[in-house]
Order: structure tokens, then C-alpha cells, then sequence
């Protein structure tokens, strides 16, 4: 019973690790790895379509609880800002068509999906846990983010769900141009 108790606290500590912080390898300022898919018709689809807006790409998967949980905030914050030149582009990662199309039905998502079935944008982002967020610039840049769930100061990337529909997220997401691009490197 000991040695079962050990290996779950193990499992435990290293899941939490894997939601953690951590540098993405990515400096404020650098442009974002070019990703390319196909979306639930099977369509390729790529992320530099969507330069020109502000974008929140969120790295999530069907198979992962919090990232099925966070898709409805996602879905707000989109129907929110989408008027005033964001987007929101989800990125499934280890996913079929079919598994996608069926969470977008079940939860009335309307923002674009691009289906990464063999994860070359997990390693092209240095994805560490799921759900994993960037917000980029319209010229595809990575911005500096206020995470207000992580203490140590801004990020280029946020590991875990967020409540996209809360305040923080859409007054920041609302003038993401002022936020600075040139600041220290971000954790």
C-alpha cells in the first residue's frame, strides 16, 4: 500500500510540474513557428491565415478535462473581442476530425480549429502541459502576457486553463497593441 501511495504522489508532483511555468524558447518580440493542419472537413489550414488579428492560440486536446473545460471561455472571449480585430484559433493536439467536430457541436464553438493529428506544434511551441496559450500580435509575434494566476511576473505562454471570461482577460485581450513586445524575456 506504501509503495502505491509513492507512486501516486509521484504522479501527482509530476503532473503538477507539467502545468507549471517555464520558458517557451520564445523571446517577447519573435515571431511564432508557422503550424499547419486540417481543419474538422479536412481543409489545410495553417496559422498564418489568421495574421493581421490579434490571435489567443490555445494548444488543447478532447482527451484533456480542463482543456474541454475551458472551450466555452474561449468561445466568450472570442464573441466578446472578435469585433475589434482578435481571434481565437484553437490548435488540437493528438485529435481526430471527428473527436473535434463533435466538441465544437456540443459546445457552440464558433472560432477556427486547426487539427494537429501528428503534434509537429507541440514541439514547434515547446508545449509543456495542456491547455497552453500565446497571444500573438497581428504580424504573428509573440506578446508578453499579464497572467494573473502566475505570480512571477509576465509570460509568453500560460500553462493551464484560464477564465477567459473574467475581466482581467478582456480588458487586456481588448489593447493587447499596448502591451510591450520588448521587454525582459518572460518566464
Amino acid at each position: 500500500m506504501r509503495r502505491v501511495s509513492r507512486a501516486l504522489a509521484a504522479v501527482v508532483v509530476a503532473l503538477v510540474c507539467s502545468c507549471g511555468g517555464g520558458s517557451t524558447g520564445f523571446n517577447p518580440g519573435d515571431k511564432a513557428p508557422e503550424v499547419t493542419g486540417t481543419d474538422v472537413k479536412g481543409n489545410e489550414v495553417a496559422l498564418s491565415q489568421y495574421a493581421g488579428k490579434v490571435t489567443l492560440v490555445n494548444f488543447w486536446a478532447t482527451w484533456c478535462a480542463p482543456c474541454v473545460a475551458e472551450l466555452p471561455l474561449l468561445q466568450t472571449i472570442h464573441d466578446t473581442l472578435k469585433d475589434k480585430g482578435f481571434q481565437v484559433v484553437g490548435i488540437a493536439v493528438d485529435d481526430t476530425p471527428e473527436a473535434v467536430e463533435k466538441m465544437k457541436a456540443t459546445y457552440g464553438l464558433t472560432y477556427p480549429m486547426i487539427i494537429d493529428s501528428d503534434s509537429q506544434s507541440k514541439r514547434l511551441f515547446g508545449i509543456q502541459g495542456m491547455p497552453e496559450s500565446f497571444v500573438l500580435d497581428a504580424q504573428q509575434k509573440v506578446l508578453v502576457v499579464t497572467d494573473p494566476d502566475n505570480k512571477s511576473g509576465p509570460v509568453t505562454r500560460i500553462i493551464g486553463p484560464r477564465n477567459w471570461s473574467e475581466k482581467w482577460a478582456t480588458q487586456y485581450l481588448s489593447a493587447p497593441a499596448a502591451a510591450p513586445t520588448d521587454a525582459a524575456p518572460a518566464k
